[in-house]
């Protein structure tokens, strides 16, 4: 438990909310028929909602530098202008209204398994990052440098892309929501995701 509160607390800090204690719950921990781990936690006195998809670090380990940050840039193009979901560093981020907290989570789920990840939008996601590193706009990690993007193909992103199952991530539920509410939402986006279908569509995108 302390792991998974641990794990919650670090999202919570990096979307800068202030926690009460008499308001924050322990993280409820649980994982959906597809194996996906998802950790909930109550905060009332939040502003919004929150959510964070996390790719399990431990699952990944022989990946190719820069690979993750790739493909965040691809999803990110892939999502067009969106004031309340952004890929960056290990995970896609939702911070959004309560009322609205259901809608944006099914978008980032059906987005996460039917991504139509194509040379163009692969090479203006690449583009567009090394443009980053040169600015320096964003605190990268070392590993995510110019060598380690250039190096990287249209073949390495839809390879890694197809690696994500649902055992091998976690959603992490927080802030101005309830535990019935969150729980039925997880379900609802992510309840009926296997890896094969992503691929197919994956494979059929790329063949069009």
């Amino acid at each position: 438990m302390n792991t998974i509160k641990t794990i919650t607390l670090s999202l919570l800090s990096l979307l800068s909310i202030t926690l009460h204690a008499q308001s924050f719950k322990e993280p409820i921990a649980y994982k959906l028929n597809n194996g996906m781990n998802i950790i909930i936690s109550e905060n009332n006195r939040s502003p919004k909602a929150y959510a964070s998809f996390t790719l399990d670090k431990n699952a990944y380990s022989n990946k190719k530098d820069g690979i993750v940050e790739l493909l965040n840039a691809v999803l990110n193009e892939s999502i067009g202008k969106s004031n309340n979901l952004i890929f960056n560093d290990n995970s896609g981020k939702i911070a959004t209204a309560a009322d609205g907290f259901d809608k944006e989570l099914n978008d980032m789920a059906s987005l996460l398994q039917n991504a139509g990840i194509d040379e163009k939008t692969f090479n203006t996601a690449k583009t567009k990052l090394l443009l980053s590193l040169k600015l320096q706009d964003y605190d990268y990690d070392q590993t995510v440098n110019n060598n380690s993007i250039n190096n990287l193909t249209f073949a390495d992103v839809k390879d890694f892309y197809n690696q994500i199952s649902p055992e091998k991530t976690f959603l992490t539920i927080a802030g101005d929501i309830d535990l019935i509410s969150a729980k039925a939402s997880a379900k609802k986006a992510f309840g009926n995701w296997n890896n094969s279908n992503k691929q197919k569509h994956s494979v059929a995108t790329i063949a069009k």
